[in-house]
């Protein structure tokens, strides 16, 4: 009798605890049962932090990511995590491998007006003028964004911030003859405003060179980006400028190039998974001219999406709210282990230093060749200065004896 009293008051004190399930009425003399739980709702924050469960996460990944191919129109991104096509190929509009939404995961670009509108198929390759994009403008691209509903996670009083998200969505280039998925992502941020958002990885396997070579590759997990500076005082969300700028790795048959406004890579694991799809050397600066395309864009992080942070319309030149907002981003010079250090990086040229206007196109053009002969640049620096001197005085010295009616021909003249 004493046994079922136990039993009884357990019931009692879990009904008050809020855990409405209840005890079997086949339960035998002498049981003791304890109920736990079905399932939790998420991570449960410390005293003064934020419990969240609609977060929105919102990226391009870079521009290139949205930017015109030099075959198969331009590189896309995809809702979900896309199918096999069998082979390096071209997408097209009915085979099913392309999705502008997929569960919670959804498509979305810049219009004209400054608004984002739903991606389709047939808008993959538009800018937001509606033109095709081109591969011979680094700063032509249709800007899809992928964007992410319902992270649940927590953000701590002293700023740290874990969210999960559930889904997938697809990086496709040159069409699609090469393409990789990233499923659930994971962000994770520290006191100090550092972190890094990380996600499994999956795809198949091709070559640039003998498209007909096809496997699918192990999933893995990559690190997508890395942050620093983010501040999540506001209590809304953040946008930051992910780490590239002057990070360096190591690479494969393609060596990373190191001087420039632009050289820079995205994380190690990133880089080293694109050796697999065939992607590697369009995430990092390879000296080619799409390298001012390859920077990270920023990335966007809501606690609330039905609330997004404000992101700026397409090509107005606002800066991005939250860390990294301002100035042109500048990371620190990263160095992987036994690498020797580079030279200093320089500053990233903006739209206000060169004179030019934030949403004008800018083509990219090889240099025109000088209209001096090749070895005067070989020439002393003190030599053409008095070149152009010994010009000048043998003019004044031709006008003079002009004046006087002493050059050989004049003399000719006037004796005849």
């Amino acid at each position: 009798m004493r046994r079922l009293a136990v039993v009884g008051a357990l019931a009692a004190l879990l009904a008050v605890a809020g855990v409405g399930a209840a005890v079997p009425a086949a339960a035998a003399p002498g049981d003791v049962i304890v109920v736990v739980p079905d399932s939790t709702t998420g991570p449960t924050p410390t005293p003064g932090g934020t419990a969240i469960d609609d977060a929105q996460l919102r990226w391009g990944l870079s521009a290139e990511a949205g930017g015109g191919a030099f075959f198969g129109g331009c590189n896309f991104l995809s809702a979900g995590r896309a199918g096999d096509a069998g082979s390096g190929r071209v997408w097209g509009a009915d085979d099913g491998l392309y999705r502008p939404q997929d569960g919670a995961v959804r498509i979305e670009k810049p219009a004209s007006n400054g608004e984002w509108v739903a991606a389709s198929f047939a808008s993959r390759c538009l800018d937001p003028q509606g033109r095709e994009v081109s591969s011979a403008s680094t700063t032509s691209t249709s800007g899809n964004q992928v964007v992410i509903d319902g992270g649940v996670g927590t953000v701590d009083s002293g700023g740290a911030t874990r969210i999960e998200w559930s889904g997938s969505f697809t990086v496709a280039f040159y069409g699609g003859l090469t393409y990789w998925s990233v499923t659930n992502p994971v962000l994770t941020i520290d006191e100090s405003g550092s972190g890094r958002l990380v996600g499994t990885a999956s795809g198949y396997g091709t070559d640039m060179d003998d498209l007909s070579a096809w496997e699918q590759l192990p999933e893995r997990s990559i690190v997508l980006a890395e942050v620093r500076r983010v501040d999540t005082s506001a209590g809304v969300g953040f946008a930051v400028v992910p780490e590239y700028l002057g990070v360096a790795v190591t690479t494969g048959d393609t060596p990373q190039t190191r001087t420039g406004s632009f050289w820079g890579s995205f994380p190690q694991s990133f880089v080293d998974y694109q050796q697999l799809t065939g992607q590697n050397s369009y995430w990092y600066s390879s000296g080619g001219a799409r390298d001012a395309a390859k920077p990270a864009t920023t990335l966007y992080v809501s606690y609330d999406a039905a609330a997004p942070v404000a992101v700026p319309p397409p090509g107005s030149g606002a800066p991005a709210t939250g860390s990294g907002s301002g100035a042109a981003p500048s990371n620190p010079v990263r160095m992987p282990p036994g690498l020797p250090a580079p030279n200093a990086v320089p500053s990233v040229p903006t739209a206000a230093t060169v004179g030019v206007s934030a949403s004008a196109a800018v083509t990219t053009l090889p240099a025109a060749k000088g209209l001096v002969p090749a070895m005067v640049a070989a020439l002393s620096p003190l030599v053409v200065p008095l070149l152009g001197t010994a010009a000048a005085l043998g003019l004044s010295i031709v006008a003079v004896l002009s004046l006087m009616q002493a050059l050989p021909w004049q003399r000719r003249r006037g004796m005849s």
